[in-house]
């Protein structure tokens, strides 16, 4: 998990996610809601197995690139509520993203 926050006193926070905070299911049971999202690439990083774990881990390598996605307008408790489910092996970071935006094609005849 790796996020961008925004300013203000009560803090609204984007949050990539990359692996099991993918699913809408895990993430309605942790946050009682299914945040707006948006598709993201995390470049500059690569998504590792972790060998006796069932979820995944990024690092930094050069020229590779992490499919996810951000979750838009997570307050802060439900960051807190995040952090306490990962696992303390994760470091929550700072991150710049790019934004997938979907293509909608329009047929004129």
């Amino acid at each position: 998990m790796a996020m961008a926050a925004a300013a203000g006193g009560n803090q609204v926070h984007n949050v990539f996610v990359y692996g099991s905070l993918l699913a809408d299911d895990v993430v309605r049971a942790l946050l009682s809601r299914i945040p707006q999202s948006s598709p993201a690439i995390l470049n500059g990083y690569h998504r590792f197995s972790i060998k006796g774990r069932v979820y995944p881990a990024i690092l930094p390598v050069e020229n590779k690139k992490v499919s996810g996605k951000v979750l838009h307008g997570i307050t802060d408790p439900e960051l807190y509520i995040l952090d306490e489910y990962e696992d303390v092996e994760y470091e929550r970071v700072t991150v710049d993203v790019s934004l997938m935006v979907a293509a909608i094609g329009i047929g004129l005849g």
